[in-house]
């Protein structure tokens, strides 16, 4: 049951902070080797079957694929050099990268469509898309516009001056848009003003490498598609990407897309999300039929995973409710725990998401389930959920300190936040998830029977049942009714609704209905135990027996 998304990708931050620097990339990746040194072309193209071209980069650069939400607005192709440093007025040091982002605008449908004429078509335009992308850029007033030739080919060549979003500084846009039978092809070259004089001639010579190529036919999925089909599909999609590949897992609930050349590595992630899975599925079974696969993205460095994400220090994996992408990365040169920690904890959102059809839980249930399996050891055939975290993410001590300085809130608050309150409670970062963490972990291990019996009363074990229950009904009741409203309303227009008009979730709700059904869920689950004595079993359970 994943959080309200406040953002358009759900991203789960998490208390780890690098240790060191972001791990730098001792080369390209091995298919698009790179020149010696900078601002020169790769030695290979990168060629892209499926949309029927090929171009070389430039050497420095890293090829990562494009985010599904990202596919959705045009990408086929994202691309990034070397840090570089610039200056700012305030006086800060900033990172900006030069780039390369690949767009394809395709022939759509324009208007409606009469009986007996034939379809008009049109293309989507370049200039909104930089207009919302790049700041202070002014699509009508180029610094450059002008036609080239380019082998077969005409392009649009433009240039424009414009800010980075964050930190005003300059950089420079580069088009280059090549009109193809089907689709404009749009290489979007940007680079920092600093290094522009050398980077904005090597991006002119890279958009001359520009050429068709024989297309090939993409695999299409159905509704039904089934474990092979979704495979084969998803092989296809990896393998546009120079150095990814696509792999499947024994228990077909899992597809595994990966850019590590560390094969005992995956392996290892594969056992382990395998045996998550069987946790998840004994403490939530699953009803009959229920066969859901799982995408799991794999980035092979820690550089490579904030590219494809967008994401900075701080993040160690995010689940994405919106695309249903699990994402992770090799943190071999810190602590692979970590990574395994992050991957059971992201895992359970994914499980969940699907499996109370894309309901919306309390924090202190979505987070706190989450870090409780982030602690899973496994032994053998053996997996015990354990206290223990990795350094970074471990919960043990910071609940200690809080409970000890009493700086953790009231449970009957904690329990009721909203998700911006839940996130914000402090007193630092990760006190809210350590605080869930911690009620999860004495709920748990109680109906393990692992928890004294000084601490623990036997309604205890009735909460995260009831609450569950209550929830998944009340989200279901819910979709049921919208879905009747609009059966009716396209009845009366006469016509069927759209598959897309048919799929419900909890971004279709009000807030007040979120919230009528999440009160009813913590009135059936801790409205029937003592709440005032269950935090002082609750402190005294963390001051005397968690350890």
């Amino acid at each position: 049951m994943g959080p309200q998304e406040t953002f358009v990708q759900r991203q789960v931050m998490h208390s780890f902070r690098s240790a060191t620097a972001s791990i730098a990339l001792l080369g390209v990746l091995a298919s698009l080797a790179p020149a010696l040194g900078a601002q020169k072309l790769a030695r290979k193209y990168f060629e892209d079957s499926h949309n029927g071209y090929r171009v070389k980069p430039l050497g420095e650069f890293i090829i990562v694929p494009p985010k599904p939400e990202d596919v959705e607005r045009g990408y086929i192709a994202k691309m990034s050099g070397k840090e570089n440093y610039v200056h700012t007025a305030g006086g800060d040091d900033v990172a900006v990268k030069p780039g390369l982002d690949i767009l394809r605008f395709g022939d759509e449908l324009k208007g409606e469509v009469e009986e007996g004429r034939s379809q008009s078509t049109e293309r989507k335009a370049i200039e909104g898309y930089l207009d919302r992308i790049y700041k202070g850029l002014n699509p009508k007033k180029p610094l450059i516009d002008e036609q080239k030739k380019i082998k077969s080919l005409m392009a649009r060549h433009r240039r424009w001056e414009a800010k980075t979003p964050r930190f005003n500084i300059k950089q420079f846009v580069d088009l280059w848009t090549f009109e193809l039978n089907d689709a404009d092809i749009h290489l979007v070259y940007r680079v920092h003003d600093k290094k522009s004089k050398k980077y904005l001639k090597v991006f002119a010579k890279s958009a001359k490498t520009f050429s068709e190529i024989k297309r090939t036919e993409s695999a299409e999925l159905g509704e039904a598609s089934s474990y092979a089909e979704l495979l084969s599909f998803h092989e296809e999609d990896a393998f546009r990407i120079p150095g990814w590949r696509a792999l499947p897992t024994d228990s077909e609930k899992f597809i595994i897309k990966t850019s590590s050349e560390n094969r005992k590595f995956i392996k290892e992630v594969i056992t382990r999300l395998e045996k998550s899975r069987l946790l998840y599925e004994k403490d939530f079974p699953p009803p009959p039929g229920f066969d859901h696969v799982s995408i799991v993205r794999i980035c092979g460095t820690e550089e490579e995973f904030h590219q494809y994400g967008g994401t900075g220090g701080g993040v160690a994996g995010w689940f994405n409710p919106r695309t249903t992408e699990l994402v992770l990365y090799d943190a071999v040169s810190l602590d692979r725990n970590m990574t395994y920690a992050v991957m059971s904890h992201e895992a359970f959102h994914q499980y969940c998401h699907f499996l109370f059809e894309e309901s919306e839980a309390h924090r202190w249930f979505d987070e706190g389930h989450g870090d409780y399996y982030g602690g899973v050891k496994f032994k053998g055939r053996k997996s015990e959920v354990t206290s223990k975290m990795p350094a970074g993410l471990n919960r043990l001590s910071v609940i200690k300190d809080m409970v000890r300085n009493g700086t953790y809130k009231p449970l009957e608050d904690h329990l009721n936040y909203d998700h911006g309150e839940w996130q914000g409670q402090g007193p630092s970062p990760v006190s809210c998830y350590a605080q869930s963490w911690s009620i999860i972990y004495m709920l748990r291990q109680g109906t393990l029977g692992k928890v004294n019996r000084r601490v623990w009363k036997k309604e205890y074990a009735r909460i995260i049942p009831a609450y569950v229950t209550t929830l998944a009904d009340g989200f279901a009741e819910a979709y049921a009714e919208l879905l009747e409203e609009r059966e009716a309303d396209a009845l009366g227009d006469e016509r069927e609704l759209t598959e897309e008009e048919k799929h419900i979730n909890r971004n279709d709700l009000a807030a007040g209905q979120k919230e009528e059904i999440w009160t009813k869920a913590i009135e059936a689950s801790w409205g029937e135990i003592d709440l005032q004595e269950f935090e002082a079993n609750w402190v005294t359970y963390i001051e005397e027996h968690l350890k």
